[in-house]
């Protein structure tokens, strides 16, 4: 069961988050290069080779920092032509086949907590349709002028390109608060730092 609600809800963040032409795209080359770092992360602390206090028992952890590191390659490459004006459009296909990807990476790393920070631009989208929708139906008002909440900044004037490039850079800084989370929950773990 828990599977299939991340798998729905991760699903359904990416594909609100495709909005704009190279949101989708670079915030999720993003959170997937911060995956390549946690997944080599926990290839080289694994408890298979390597079993002291703060190990990882974690399958396949090296194979699993590849598919990242392929599917974040993946994401820069489409966005050469996805970046405004789009040339090609992901659609629900490649976003809601992202979001189930990054559901089962965070799965099977047993950092399903985690990737509420890491992926937080995703997050983020999500909780705004989920406000919009509530608030609407209990006061009859929208808190946001549209959802989600990337179109709200465009309907205040922003340009499409900075609202991409802000998105990215909130993207980016959560990324690394989640890497940081993670490498301190190890030297936790391990009993470097105490």
């Amino acid at each position: 069961i828990m599977v299939c609600l991340l798998v729905v809800a991760w699903s359904n963040a990416v594909n609100l988050t495709d909005g704009l032409d190279g949101l989708a795209a670079g915030s999720m080359s993003l959170v997937l290069g911060a995956y390549v770092i946690i997944t080599f992360w926990q290839y080289r602390n694994a408890c298979a080779t390597n079993p002291e206090a703060g190990c990882y028992n974690v399958r396949d952890p090296l194979d699993l920092a590849l598919v990242c590191a392929a599917a974040a390659a993946a994401c820069i490459g489409f966005l050469w032509w996805n970046a405004a004006p789009a040339k090609i459009f992901m659609g629900d296909t490649g976003s809601l086949a992202l979001g189930g990807l990054i559901a089962g990476l965070s799965f099977v790393t047993k950092t399903e907590l985690l990737m509420v920070i890491i992926g937080f631009i995703f997050v983020l989208e999500v909780a705004s349709v989920a406000i919009q929708i509530a608030a609407f139906q209990t006061t009859g008002k929208r808190p946001f002028r549209m959802a989600p909440i990337h179109h709200h900044f465009e309907a205040k004037g922003w340009a499409e390109t900075a609202v991409v490039i802000r998105f990215w850079l909130l993207a980016g800084i959560f990324n690394m608060l989640g890497s940081a989370i993670f490498y301190s929950d190890w030297l936790m773990q391990s009993g470097v730092m105490r």
